[in-house]
């Protein structure tokens, strides 16, 4: 009578009706003692005795089990499938049996199944599921409830990844929270609350006001809630420029002639009780359109932007203090050819980066960009690297110029491709803002299960 399990092993405890199950691996292995064994295996495995209550003797396991399951369960141990003559005796066999609630990945052996749960609660070596009450490592758990398609905070498994979001949906509406459309994972109480944190610049995703409005522009509905000199309007947000004024408008009955400089104040306004303008609902409303198509196009303007800049290589330069007072006559300037590896050891990383993607912008109102990882695994294995590199290089410029006496020159990153340039800090910074929306993808693509465990 084998203990090997395939996939599932039925869970022993001293409650009747338990019917919890432990996931373990098929090359599991349950050791015995050399008398259990000789037990076991002295009729060639098939006769577990007999039972001492009802004075039975029982010819295979299964009619062992059909009856202990039913009536003298006190006598039956389910895991070791064992028979005792009192009930003290399986006591003691719980307490001091060996291979009886072993952890499966240290040397731990619990008395009973709860206090096993608590190890893994406690150390982390099994994780449960609670979709089907069963207990798996790490990387089996990740994979059970990505096969089942699992709600990351119930665990109720779903026949398809629509019905999955469907319900993820209902539990932020249960909650009456909103989650930021930015991907940075920030739940907010309200969605006018969502876009003040979008518009604060403080999203990890680097989405500002600019960006909501640039966004909001695209849509077919947003000449009717901008004021006057809607194309002009229109063609400053579109090329990045900020409205001097005021430039929505709502066009609710008894709002009088109220206007808003950023969509999230007019967001607010819309939600008060005053206001009776209501955004239309459909898979095309503006607020659909925004939370389908303001990420995508922020990170791949991002990114296509560096790509283009860092294409064809740099060159590192020394440039001379910015103000005339700094340029003395022993102006110290950086030496180059130390910094020189760092920056462009940072551009060869992006590339390999940028390699494990799939992006193409959207050039019209009604289709949506393209933004896919094409390997997980690698895709994080490179990003790694890359802010490696990068903290290498902030780390170098800011021991020889950012934190150097004065006086003391600057870097200046000159991109072959696009003929332009820019100071070295200010191309650092729009490397750390890839890298964060970089992470943001990753961690969008990778289970959510551990975040809500």
């Amino acid at each position: 009578m084998s203990s090997n399990k395939e996939n599932r092993v039925p869970s022993n405890d001293s409650d009747k009706g338990d019917r919890r199950y432990l996931a373990i691996e098929a090359t599991d292995t349950i050791e015995y003692s050399k008398t259990q064994k000789e037990y076991y295996y002295k009729y060639q495995g098939e006769r577990p005795d007999r039972c001492y209550n009802c004075k039975l003797a029982f010819t295979s396991t299964a009619e062992a089990v059909k009856h202990f399951e039913k009536k003298c369960y006190f006598l039956w141990c389910k895991r070791c499938e064992t028979t005792f003559k009192t009930k003290e005796e399986r006591e003691e066999h719980f307490v001091h049996g060996s291979a009886h609630w072993k952890c499966g990945v240290c040397k731990f052996d619990a008395p009973t199944f709860k206090l096993q749960e608590g190890h893994w609660k406690e150390t982390g070596h099994r994780y449960e599921c609670r979709g089907c009450n069963c207990w798996y490592e790490k990387r089996y758990w990740d994979k059970h409830l990505a096969v089942s398609f699992a709600c990351c905070r119930c665990h109720k498994h779903h026949g398809s990844e629509e019905e999955q979001k469907k319900h993820e949906a209902d539990h932020l509406k249960e909650a009456g929270v909103f989650e930021c459309i930015g991907r940075c994972g920030k739940e907010l109480p309200s969605l006018g609350a969502m876009y003040v944190h979008l518009e604060s610049g403080t999203c990890e995703s680097s989405i500002d006001a600019a960006d909501v409005l640039r966004c909001f522009a695209l849509h077919q509905g947003a000449e009717y809630l901008l004021i006057k000199d809607r194309k002009g309007i229109l063609k400053l947000i579109l090329d990045g420029k900020e409205p001097r004024t005021n430039c929505l408008r709502c066009p609710g009955q008894g709002c009088g002639n109220e206007t808003f400089k950023v969509f999230s104040s007019f967001l607010l306004h819309t939600m008060g009780k005053r206001c009776k303008f209501e955004f239309k609902s459909g898979p095309e409303s503006m607020l659909v359109h925004l939370e389908n198509n303001l990420f995508l196009d922020v990170a791949i303007g991002r990114i296509k932007a560096l790509v283009e800049a860092t294409n064809s290589g740099i060159q590192v330069l020394s440039l001379l203090p910015e103000y005339s007072k700094d340029r003395t006559p022993y102006t110290h300037m950086p030496d180059i050819d130390t910094l020189r590896p760092f920056f462009a050891g940072v551009c060869r990383a992006y590339q390999t980066c940028v390699k494990e993607l799939i992006f193409k912008q959207s050039y019209h109102v009604k289709t949506q960009g393209t933004l896919k990882i094409r390997i997980l695994k690698s895709f994080v294995r490179e990003i790694t690297h890359f802010e490696k590199m990068y903290g290498r290089a902030y780390q170098a410029y800011t021991d020889n110029v950012s934190h150097a006496p004065r006086p003391r020159g600057d870097i200046l990153i000159y991109f072959q491709a696009t003929k332009a340039s820019q100071p070295a800090w200010k191309f650092l910074k729009d490397v750390h803002t890839v890298s964060k929306i970089f992470k943001l993808m990753a961690e969008f693509e990778s289970p959510k299960y551990i975040k809500y465990y």
